[in-house]
């Protein structure tokens, strides 16, 4: 249901992005498109070293033994609720 939201905000950039270009070519092709280019690539590449320089979370991958569960973010059992 999240996801809903993502693809209605990101459609209604989107949508106003083409708008924004169309008029940007329609008053001046050349230098319009040269322009959104150079945005596009200036944007691309910030994004690209936000991405690569963002940290991470630790990745502790499951076992056999269920070893995850030990730790102290362990998912909750009917033992840890209420009332129980």
């Amino acid at each position: 249901m999240n996801y809903i939201w993502l693809f209605a905000v990101s459609g209604g950039a989107t949508l106003l992005g083409v708008a924004l270009a169309f008029g940007m070519i329609k008053q001046d092709g050349r230098r319009s498109i040269a322009a959104i280019a150079g945005a596009f690539i200036v944007g691309a590449l910030g994004l690209g070293l936000y991405v690569a320089t963002a940290p991470t979370a630790p990745l502790r991958a499951s076992d056999r033994e269920g070893s995850q569960n030990r730790l102290p973010a362990a998912a909750t059992t009917p033992k840890d609720l209420p009332g129980k």
